[in-house]
């Protein structure tokens, strides 16, 4: 059976992580209400680990939870750039808490290929969306619009699509399309 009317906080105000969630969520409840918060993650401006983008999730959902104690649902995302095998990519961690049965979803998304151009300006106190404008040569609109992933892949992949399935991967997990609802 479907929950409904089902309050949930997103950890972040930014537009291509909320346009995600509920890109998400509109595929499995019927009634929710969204409600977007500035949150702190307390990591680095860039992670540069899976643990470290997943702590950053956690974070942020204790933020988000003394804001606004009273929600069902609290959604946390965290881009991280991680190097595997001398080689850096890109990608987005989601951490969602059902407030109601005290349980932790966890999804990823793919992982995006940054050049080494790239890489060796990076540091913790940087944005790697100020540094990839800054190197293919794009305004702060373009990057808004499309992510750092969406600049990397000319479009194909964008910060939007990137959380859209890291969500998916930690909602599904709650809640099972094929034999219904949890």
């Amino acid at each position: 059976m479907q929950e409904k009317n089902k309050k949930i906080v997103i950890c972040s105000k930014n537009k291509a992580k909320n346009d995600a969630v509920n890109n998400v969520l509109k595929e499995f409840l019927k009634d929710y209400e969204l409600i977007s918060l500035n949150t702190n993650s307390n990591v680095s401006e860039t992670p540069i680990t899976d643990e470290e983008g997943i702590t950053g999730c956690m974070n942020r959902i204790k933020d988000a939870m003394n804001q606004v104690n009273d929600a069902d649902m609290y959604v946390a995302m965290e881009g991280i750039l991680m190097a595997i095998d001398n080689k850096s990519f890109l990608c987005g961690w989601t951490v969602v808490y059902d407030k109601k049965y005290d349980e932790y979803y966890y999804g990823c998304s793919a992982r995006i290929r940054v050049p080494d151009e790239i890489i060796n300006k990076v540091d913790k106190d940087k944005r790697l969306s100020d540094i990839v404008a800054e190197y293919m040569g794009c305004d702060e609109t373009e990057v808004a619009n499309y992510g750092t992933n969406g600049m990397l892949t000319h479009g194909a992949y964008t910060r939007t699509d990137e959380f859209t399935d890291s969500v998916l991967c930690a909602i599904s997990s709650k809640y099972n399309k094929i034999n219904g609802d949890k």
